[in-house]
């Protein structure tokens, strides 16, 4: 298996997972993106991140995805970031890089 652009060590890896849970809680987790042998590494969005980002929203909507994710940006191949054929792929996954955990909304 040959090395990817970014890729981090294990050891890397592991300090990024024990750091973002510290800070951010036990569900918090670290991501791995890969692309077209481009690695990144990410964490959960926190609600911090998401109200920093929304707060962008009113001066240009595409800020909103910007923000996050340079805010929860770990590391790996920056042009995952700077590579717009990279960086909008990588936006589909913001959604579910909040982790959400959906219910059941039901009317009584």
């Amino acid at each position: 298996m040959s090395k990817k652009v970014g890729q981090a060590t294990p050891e890397q890896i592991a300090a990024w997972k024990k750091e973002t849970k510290a800070k951010f809680g036990e569900n918090a987790d670290v991501y791995e993106y890969e692309v077209d042998g481009h690695v990144g590494y990410l964490r959960s969005v926190d609600r911090d991140t998401y109200s920093a980002a929304t707060a962008k929203i009113t001066t240009s909507p595409a800020k909103f995805n910007e923000v996050v994710i340079n805010s929860i940006w770990l590391g790996g191949s920056e042009d995952i970031k700077k590579d717009d054929k990279f960086y909008f792929g990588l936006i589909d996954f913001v959604e579910e890089l909040m982790g959400k955990k959906k219910g059941i909304l039901k009317t009584l």
